[in-house]
């Protein structure tokens, strides 16, 4: 009997047959007393929270008599499940104890003279929009945390900057982070409110993607636009290279092909054993329009298993013809990479390794970040640059041959230069370099690899003094007034200094002194972190 026949034949079994017919008397279901109001109410919670946390519609309990017979079935009629109607009056009552949790979060740490930051973006689908609002904070125990203040909907707003500082502000204010208010400054009825607006006094920093809507709706803050994301424009301008754009675009109809064809894989899996290799397929590329992990891994694994899907297209020249149509209604054979197309691949994985690696270790919430964005910037730049080998583990050098990777090369040398390098805040590179002396296994770098930055003025010394300008304006502790054993709040100084600066590249050639390390669990001692 199949497996169908086995599900068909259950589904048909009769629902009315009560399975506890036979209990005895004095068996656990016979035993079972009625709820009290109060289980009553707690049991209604607990399913609404299962509901919620597991994404499943809040109209399931109405919808589905099979979910409800199972309640009915274990307490004998003694329970009924919640309507539709109290289940969202129960999601509404979880919202409001969750929001209070997280007003108290803030309102500790700024009690301790710690500012939050925070970060958000406007998601959307479905013809539905949600403006998304994050706050962060360290710890004295230099513990990262993270809370969700808002999901505003964002449908029927208009996108713009205004609405975007607006909608920020209510949310932060509502939150306890400063004051968005309109106040009556005098008995006069006809008076005009005064805006009271205090909440960028008690944000630390904000962090966004490159969206020219937010970026502007935030410049009341101090902020910075998300490395990740800049990291992802210049990369696109890689990968935009005609020829560079060619072939990926074979890697993602070869990868096509092999995701739906069942023989296909199996021949493939066959070459892989011969070569010793590890039975596997090429992974999809669902990249977004400024994404490209999903292209760089794709191409990784193709440049793992070059031999193997080299000898599937000798061996297997037929299957390469005659193959099922992709869906595009190309064939593997029209995608087949020449020996031109394999040196590409090869050496676009070269110049993109540093990227990703960088984008992975940048993009952690589990621990800060902004120390990490001055070296492994100045790298990325180095690297980007077209005319010097790239250096890798155990100082291996790679030399670019290909004429076309050598052209992407280049116009992402620019695209970091006009991204990182021109017209550049300084504010931005203060809060990255002090963010970068304050990390302990930083402590002998000599910012060799920022000195792009600045016009190559950029020094340790620089970075120091700037911390110490922090330490004095922001973050030094406040004298307590005399009778009171409340800190008072630390106020963020908002920085007003802009230049214009032009991009100097360090030479590639060069051998790096300022190693860039990872993230890792380091012991710091506070007392060293303080400055005075």
């Amino acid at each position: 009997m199949k497996e169908s026949d086995l599900v068909e034949h259950s589904a048909n079994a009769d629902s009315s047959a009560d399975p506890h017919s036979g209990c005895k008397k004095g068996s656990i279901n016979a035993m079972l007393p009625q709820l009290t109001a109060e289980q009553r109410d707690r049991l209604h919670r607990k399913i609404t929270l299962w509901l919620v946390r597991r994404g499943r519609p809040l109209t399931l309990l109405e919808r589905d008599q099979e979910f409800r017979d199972i309640f009915h079935e274990i307490f004998k009629g003694g329970y009924t499940t919640p309507s539709y109607q109290t289940v969202v009056d129960n999601v509404l009552l979880l919202s409001a104890e969750g929001r209070l949790k997280v007003k108290d979060a803030p309102a500790d740490v700024q009690a301790e003279g710690i500012l939050p930051s925070i970060g958000g973006d406007i998601w959307s689908q479905g013809g539905i929009a949600i403006f998304g609002i994050l706050v962060y904070w360290l710890d004295k125990n230099f513990t990262l945390h993270e809370r969700l203040v808002a999901a505003i909907p964002f449908s029927s707003v208009r996108h713009t900057g205004p609405e975007l500082e607006a909608a920020t502000k209510r949310a932060c204010a509502s939150m306890g982070i400063g004051k968005y208010e309109d106040v009556i400054a005098c008995v006069d009825d006809d008076a005009d409110p005064i805006m009271v607006d205090t909440v960028a006094e008690f944000i630390h920093c904000t962090v966004s993607d490159n969206a020219s809507n937010i970026v502007n709706g935030w410049t009341c803050f101090d902020g910075h636009e998300c490395v990740d994301h800049t990291i992802a424009l210049i990369v696109k301008d890689f990968l935009d290279q005609p020829r560079v754009k060619k072939v990926f675009s074979k890697l993602r109809g070869m990868t096509g092909h092999f995701n739906h064809s069942v023989i296909g894989v199996k021949l493939l899996h066959d070459c892989q054993k011969r070569n010793n290799l590890s039975e596997s397929k090429p992974p999809q590329d669902n990249d977004t329009r400024t994404g490209w992990g999903g292209a760089c891994k794709q191409a990784t694994w193709y440049t793992v298993n070059r031999v193997a899907v080299q000898l599937y297209d000798f061996e297997h020249p037929t299957k390469a013809a005659t193959a099922v149509p992709n869906l595009d209604g190309s064939v593997y054979r029209d995608h087949q990479l020449d020996a031109e197309d394999w040196l590409i691949v090869n050496e676009c994985v070269y110049i993109l390794k540093y990227a990703s690696t960088t984008c992975d270790l940048l993009q952690g919430t589990q621990y800060p970040t902004a120390n990490l964005v001055l070296p492994m910037i100045g790298k990325l730049a180095r690297i980007a640059e077209a005319s010097a080998p790239l250096k890798y583990e155990g100082n291996k050098s790679v030399h670019i041959t290909s004429l076309d990777v050598m052209e992407a090369r280049a116009r992402m040398c620019n695209a970091v230069t006009k991204r990182y390098f021109h017209d550049m805040m300084e504010c931005k590179v203060e809060d990255f370099s002090v963010a970068t002396v304050l990390d302990p296994r930083y402590k002998d770098f000599k910012f060799k690899g920022a000195t792009e930055w600045l016009k190559g003025m950029l020094t340790r010394e620089t970075a120091v003094k700037w911390t110490r300008k922090a330490w004095e304006a922001d973050w030094k502790p406040k004298e307590v007034a005399a009778g009171s054993s409340v800190m008072p709040l630390a106020k963020r100084t908002k920085h007003t200094h802009v230049i214009t600066v032009a991009s100097f590249l360090a030479d590639s050639d060069e051998e790096d002194e300022d190693e860039v390390v990872a993230p890792a669990i380091v012991e710091q001692d506070e007392s060293n972190l303080h400055l005075t």
